[in-house]
C-alpha cells in the first residue's frame, strides 16, 4: 500500500518494507539491508559522515539536533572536513534515530506530516520529553519504541 504522499516523493510506504530496509533509506545508505544482520554489517564497515546531511534531509534534523543526540559541534565538523567516518557510537546514535523515525513513520502512515510533530512534542509516557529528545539514551530509544508500539495496537491514543 503506497500512500499518495509517498508517491509523490518516489519513496516506497514504510509499511512495504521492514523497519531496517526504511532506517538505511533514511541514512542514506543502499537498499542492499534486508535485515539487522545486514545493518550490523553494514556498521562494521563503518559509516561516512554524509549519514548526517541524510538525516538532515530525509528526517528533518537540525545541526543543533545532531550535535546534541550523535556528537559535538567540533567533533562532527572536523570527522567531516577531514573525511573521517563516524566512531562507532556515533554510528549507533543516528542508527537509532533513524531507526525510531521510520518505527514512527510506519505507525503515523496515514499522516506523514505528523511525524515530526510528534517526534518534538513532549509526551507525558516519557515524562513530559519529547521523543527525539529521548533517543538520547538507548533507554530512552527504547521507551519510544514502546509508545509507538502502544500507538500502533491501540493502547495510546
Amino acid at each position: 500500500m503506497r500512500t499518495e504522499h509517498h508517491a509523490r516523493a518516489g519513496l516506497p510506504a514504510v509499511a512495504e518494507e521492514t523497519i531496517c530496509r526504511h532506517a538505511g533509506r533514511l541514512l542514506g545508505l543502499s537498499s542492499s539491508l534486508h535485515s539487522e544482520i545486514d545493518l550490523v554489517a553494514r556498521l562494521e564497515k563503518g559509516l561516512s559522515v554524509k549519514v548526517l546531511e541524510a538525516l538532515r534531509s530525509r528526517i528533518g534534523l537540525t545541526d543543533e539536533e545532531i550535535y546534541e543526540l550523535i556528537g559535538s559541534r567540533r567533533t562532527l565538523e572536523r570527522r567531516t572536513a577531514l573525511g573521517q567516518p563516524l566512531s562507532s557510537e556515533e554510528a549507533d546514535r543516528a542508527v537509532r534515530i533513524a531507526r525510531i523515525v521510520a518505527q514512527a513513520q510506519q505507525v503515523f502512515a496515514a499522516r506523514p506530516a505528523y511525524v515530526q510533530e510528534w517526534l518534538r512534542a513532549p509526551q507525558a509516557a516519557l515524562g513530559d520529553r519529547a521523543p527525539l529528545r529521548a533517543l538520547k539514551s538507548e533507554s530512552g530509544a527504547r521507551a519510544v519504541e514502546e509508545i509507538l508500539l502502544g500507538i500502533e495496537h491501540g493502547f495510546f491514543a
